[in-house]
């Protein structure tokens, strides 16, 4: 290996230690609360080092989150890989956003406290810049990959497709978000609702999943009862016009026993 190899490496490994010490910071003091300080006295550095990697404590957040993006999105082209049937593909990409939510329960809490929108208008420096558009991009991405998986399960027949694809990507991907995000005071929540915490996002996005596939296999029953009926009506066909009698063939009894006297 080379002297150059060596120093990148070492550079990126002391790059990646800040980070994580970051991550430890911003769980317990939130973006706004955490500082560049903070991150290196937990990373054992001094605080010149953090400069030399990020040129400021919001640059150094959103490489956090860019990162972490960046890691949820291998877990789905992953997934995607493995060509699974439409609802084992659904299934299984919202158990790894519910894994990507919970690996770091923390950061993730604090990252949904930060209004992206407002940290956006006090990035000056063009690394903060390039970071938050690094960000904007692979949450676009993120949410696409997400999109398709919701389109094919209802190509596949096996949700509702009541809004679309994209409106029904958006509904369940807030359902989950706002499940965890009850879940950042578990004692709380079992307080207030009785309910056990540990498992109630996963079954928050099954009982999702249940409705809509009620709802399809009842549309699906409310067809075939439709079609039936159609076959039925189309058998029967119209009653047959009753057919008229020459009256004038008849003779005067036979006519007059169907009530109609013919004339002379």
């Amino acid at each position: 290996m080379s002297v150059q190899e060596r120093h990148r490496r070492e550079r990126r490994a002391r790059g990646q230690a800040i980070l994580g010490a970051a991550a430890k910071v911003f769980a317990r003091h939130g973006l706004e609360g955490a500082t560049i300080e903070m991150v290196a006295r937990e990373a054992e550095v001094a605080v010149g080092t953090i400069y030399l990697y990020y040129s400021s404590r919001d640059d150094l957040y959103l490489n956090l989150i860019a990162d972490r993006a960046e890691q949820l999105r291998a877990r789905y082209v992953g997934i995607f890989a493995r060509r699974l049937e439409p609802l084992d593909e659904l299934k299984a990409i919202a158990s790894a956003y519910l894994d990507h939510l919970l690996e770091s329960r923390e950061i993730s809490l604090s990252q949904h406290s930060v209004v992206f929108s407002q940290l956006q208008k006090r990035l000056k420096r063009h690394s903060e810049l390039k970071n938050f558009q690094r960000l904007v991009d692979l949450s676009h991405e993120i949410f696409g990959l997400w999109e398709g998986t919701i389109r094919r399960a209802f190509e596949g027949g096996v949700i509702a497709n009541s809004m679309g694809p994209k409106k029904t990507a958006a509904v369940v991907w807030a359902s989950m978000n706002g499940a965890f995000m009850l879940m950042g005071d578990g004692n709380f929540f079992r307080d207030v609702t009785g309910l056990n915490p540990e498992h109630f996002v996963d079954e928050a996005l099954e009982s999702h999943l249940a409705a809509s596939q009620l709802s399809v296999r009842r549309k699906a029953k409310s067809r075939i009862v439709n079609r039936a009926r159609n076959k039925s009506r189309a058998g029967i066909g119209p009653s047959p016009a009753p057919q008229r009698r020459d009256l004038s063939r008849l003779g005067r009894g036979e006519a007059e026993e169907v009530g109609v006297h013919p004339t002379a």
